[in-house]
């Protein structure tokens, strides 16, 4: 079952990222690290996506379980992961979109900060354990689609709901442009 969640996590991202002009590659686990390859051919620029996709009975809104190496920095693969969430059918997925090395650092953080509080009868933890949580109860993150965008050298947000619509259109006030923040998040920093 946790197999098939995390496919149809990846082909909503997919439809979603379709509608917002990229032509999209699921890459079925033969890129470690990366799920979606999604291009723009306005752009000429590929975005290297991870998806985590939660079902709502199995975990808390706001939070998505990783692993070590997603809290890593050098391992980093992907520009960006893209954190789906199921609440039951017919509910549309929910979205949140993170800048990969902001993705690394919460966990890093996190992490550190539960290794070094004592365990619930006062002894340390075990640094053997992989698991990782990112959360994101807030929902700061949540369609951000912007990020996505932006990784791709375009200007805009997809905040903006109507410019989406009228660049996917060609209608017009809707054209990308390529835009510095773009420039600097290709480059692997973080746009926040």
């Amino acid at each position: 079952m946790a197999n098939l969640v995390g496919t149809a996590g990846e082909h909503f991202t997919a439809a979603e990222l379709s509608r917002l002009g990229f032509l999209v590659t699921l890459t079925r686990g033969n890129a470690p690290g990366i799920d979606i390859l999604a291009y723009h051919p306005t752009t000429q620029r590929t975005v290297a996506l991870q998806v985590k996709t939660a079902h709502s009975s199995k975990q808390p809104r706001g939070k998505w379980m990783m692993n070590a190496k997603d809290a890593d920095e050098t391992q980093l693969r992907s520009q960006a992961f893209v954190l789906v969430r199921f609440g039951d059918p017919p509910s549309p997925p929910e979205f949140s979109i993170v800048p990969s090395v902001n993705v690394a650092r919460a966990l890093h953080s996190d992490h550190k900060a539960w290794e070094e509080a004592p365990g619930a009868r006062g002894q340390p933890h075990s640094l053997k354990n992989t698991i990782r949580q990112f959360k994101d109860t807030a929902g700061d993150w949540r369609n951000r689609w912007d990020i996505i965008l932006n990784l791709a050298g375009l200007s805009g947000t997809a905040g903006d709901a109507g410019a989406a619509e009228r660049a996917r259109s060609g209608q017009p006030g809707g054209e990308w442009v390529p835009s510095a923040q773009g420039e600097a998040a290709a480059g692997g920093q973080s746009l926040v």
